[in-house]
C-alpha cells in the first residue's frame, strides 16, 4: 500500500496547481498581442487539466483512506470533522473575506455558502464577476464527500471497482446529452459530468490494495497512459488546444485525461523515473495548493486595471508576480488559519496506522 505522504505526490499536486496557476493568470491578464505569448497560449489555456489532476488525486486519496478506516471507530464521524477542519476554515475564511472586498458578489452568495456553485453555473452559466467562480470544482469534490464514504463503507472492493466503472460511465453519457442539449458549462461543472476522473482515482486506490497491489496497475498503466497521450495529442491537434467546453474536449477528452492521470499516478506511487515530482519546488507547491488554489482567482480581479501585459516578457512577469503574492498569502494562510485547526485533526484519528499519514 502506497505511502500517502511520498513528496512525489505532492509534487503532482503541484503540478496540478501550477496549470491552472497559468491558466488563470494567462486569461485575465490582458490582450496577448505578441507572436510569443499567441505561440504559447492554447497550452496556457489548457491548464484547466489541472484540476482533473486533483480530482484523481482527491478520488485515490480519500478512497485510500476510507477503506482502510473501514470497520474502524467512529468512521463516518472522524472522516467528515477531519474534511471539515482541513477545507472549511480557509473556504469559508476567504469567502467572508472577498465577499466583504467585492460587493457585486453578494447576490450570489447562497451558492458559495452551500457549496453549490455548480448547480447555479449549470443553471444560469459562469457567474459575473467569477472573482469565485473557481469554486466550483470545490462545490465537486463536497458533494463527492457527502455519498461516497457511505459506498465505501458498505461495499467490498470489487463491488466498489465496478461502481467506479460505472461511475465513469455515467459521466461520459451525462456530458453528452448535456452537450445535445447545448449546456457545455453543465458538462464541465456538474459532479454527474465530473465523476470520471474521481472514480479512476478511487479505481486505481482500490486496485493496488488488491493481491497484487501495485503490479497489476503498473501493467496497464503503461499502455494505457500512452494510448491516452496520443488521444489527447490528436484532439489537441486538432481542436489547436483543448478548449474546456468543446463537445469533443468534454465528451472524450474529460475520460483520456481520468485515465491519463490515473496511469500516470500509479507509475508515480511505483517510484518508476518519477523522481523529479520530488523536486523541493514542486513539493512546496503541492503543500500549499490549497491555500494557492482558494486564494489565486479572487485577486484577478482586484488588480489595478493598469496592470496588464502586451508582450512575451510582460506576460512572464505578470504570472511570475502574480503566483509570487498568491505564495506569500498562501503561507501566511497556512501560519495563521489553516495549521491550527489541522492540528486539531489528531483528536480524531482513523486508526492507528493511518494517523500519522492523513
Amino acid at each position: 500500500m502506497p505511502d500517502r505522504r511520498l513528496p512525489v505526490l505532492d509534487g503532482l499536486r503541484g503540478v496540478a496547481i501550477l496549470l491552472v496557476l497559468v491558466l488563470h493568470f494567462t486569461m485575465y491578464g490582458g490582450p496577448p498581442s505578441s507572436i510569443g505569448i499567441a505561440a504559447v497560449r492554447p497550452f496556457a489555456l489548457a491548464g484547466w487539466i489541472g484540476v482533473d489532476l486533483f480530482f484523481v488525486l482527491s478520488g485515490f486519496l480519500i478512497t485510500g483512506i476510507l477503506y482502510d478506516a473501514k470497520g474502524g471507530e467512529r468512521y463516518f464521524r472522524n472522516f467528515y470533522l477531519r474534511r471539515l477542519l482541513r477545507i472549511a476554515p480557509l473556504y469559508y475564511g476567504a469567502l467572508a473575506v472577498f465577499l466583504l472586498l467585492l460587493p457585486a458578489l453578494r447576490s450570489e452568495a447562497f451558492w458559495y455558502w452551500t457549496y453549490l456553485l455548480n448547480f447555479r453555473i449549470a443553471a444560469r452559466g459562469w457567474p459575473d464577476p467569477g472573482a469565485l467562480g473557481h469554486f466550483w470544482s470545490l462545490a465537486v469534490e463536497e458533494q463527492f464527500y457527502l455519498l461516497w464514504p457511505l459506498a465505501v463503507f458498505r461495499l467490498r472492493r470489487r463491488p466498489l471497482m465496478a461502481v467506479c466503472a460505472g461511475a465513469a460511465a455515467v459521466s461520459v453519457a451525462t456530458r453528452l446529452v448535456l452537450h445535445w442539449m447545448g449546456n457545455g458549462p453543465a458538462a464541465f461543472v456538474l459532479t454527474p459530468a465530473r465523476l470520471d476522473a474521481l472514480a479512476a482515482g478511487a479505481f486505481l486506490a482500490l486496485a493496488v490494495r488488491g493481491p497484487d497491489g501495485l503490479a497489476t496497475a503498473v501493467r496497464w498503466a503503461k499502455p494505457a497512459v500512452a494510448a491516452c497521450a496520443v488521444g489527447l495529442a490528436a484532439l489537441f491537434v486538432w481542436k489547436r488546444g483543448l478548449p474546456a467546453e468543446d463537445p469533443a474536449v468534454a465528451v472524450a477528452g474529460y475520460l483520456l485525461l481520468a485515465v491519463f492521470f490515473a496511469g500516470i499516478l500509479a507509475l508515480v506511487i511505483a517510484c518508476r523515473g518519477a523522481r523529479w515530482l520530488a523536486a523541493p519546488a514542486l513539493v512546496f507547491f503541492g503543500r500549499y495548493s490549497y491555500g494557492l488554489y482558494v486564494l489565486h482567482h479572487p485577486l484577478l480581479f482586484l488588480k489595478p486595471r493598469w496592470l496588464v501585459y502586451e508582450g512575451t516578457l510582460e506576460w512572464l512577469l505578470f504570472v511570475a508576480g502574480g503566483i509570487g503574492v498568491s505564495v506569500l498569502l498562501a503561507l501566511l494562510s497556512w501560519r495563521f488559519l489553516e495549521k491550527p485547526f489541522l492540528d486539531l485533526k489528531d483528536r480524531f484519528p482513523y486508526d492507528g496506522r493511518l494517523q500519522a499519514r492523513t
